[in-house]
């Protein structure tokens, strides 16, 4: 089996799998216009670990659900022989304060942090490494610093499948529709798929996908993150839950939980 990168580990804390991160790699190029205030974006798609469609999908799925602001980041180094070829990708890990819980599970595996590193999307260059682009979807937040974000998150054991490189026990997001924006306590204000724009302007958006129809995000768009921790803790969990995350992975050696991504 290969082994998995440091880089494989940023998307999977981020609630991405290994086949994901294969297919990131192996980006689309395709680009939208963007507007001057805009980045380049470069969209990149990926199914992920947990579902976090719904309301009963994050009190299903979920130990926590946060409100955290983006405090500072760090921009990974690209590897040299994609240097030498002059293509590669480059992950970021961002630093999160998490400023207040507004849901936990009864049994939830440990208490929210309050603080943390989290893995998200960085960048891809192909002309290189002065080529720098950013790399993520259109609906989906980069996380950038300066920003506030509800996240639901919950907790994974250090993984230690034979023949892989061990995984650090870590805070993880369910999928792309449990990271929303949230700037000044507003669901659906602030940054997502690299532009910056308001609550109303994402409700009224002509695109499904960028307005979350269908998600509990879409259902709380314009809301306060007040009014959102109240609609989780009405919501029951499934009955019958089912994570579609991967294979079970050996236990690893020594104390449980060692080696979290800078959780305290």
């Amino acid at each position: 089996m290969s082994r998995i990168s440091k880089r494989t580990r940023v998307f999977i804390a981020s609630g991405m799998g290994t086949a994901a991160v294969a297919a990131t790699v192996a980006f689309n190029v395709a680009t939208y216009e963007p507007d001057p205030d805009e980045l380049p974006l470069t969209n990149a798609a990926a199914s992920y670990r947990k579902s976090g469609e719904t309301a009963q999908d994050w009190v299903t799925n979920a130990d926590h659900v946060i409100l955290a602001s983006v405090v500072d980041e760090v921009v990974h180094e690209p590897l040299p022989v994609e240097v030498e070829r002059g293509e590669g990708m480059v992950g970021r890990t961002v630093t999160l304060d998490v400023r207040r819980v507004l849901w936990s599970a009864p049994d939830a595996a440990r208490p929210a942090p309050e603080t943390y590193e989290y893995p998200t999307w960085g960048f891809v260059f192909t002309g290189g490494v002065d080529d720098m682009r950013p790399i993520g979807t259109q609906d989906e937040p980069r996380v950038e610093v300066g920003h506030d974000y509800v996240i639901a998150i919950d907790w994974e054991e250090a993984r230690c499948t034979p023949g892989d490189e061990p995984q650090p026990a870590m805070w993880m997001g369910l999928d792309s529709n449990s990271v929303v924006p949230a700037d000044g306590g507003v669901v659906g204000n602030g940054e997502s798929g690299g532009r910056v724009e308001s609550a109303q302007a994402r409700r009224t958006s002509p695109e499904p996908l960028l307005r979350g129809e269908g998600t509990f995000e879409g259902r709380m768009m314009g809301e306060t993150v007040g009014a959102l921790a109240r609609e989780l803790a009405r919501a029951e969990p499934h009955a019958n839950p089912r994570s579609s995350d991967e294979a079970p992975a050996g236990e690893c050696p020594g104390p449980r939980g060692r080696g979290a991504q800078g959780a305290r």
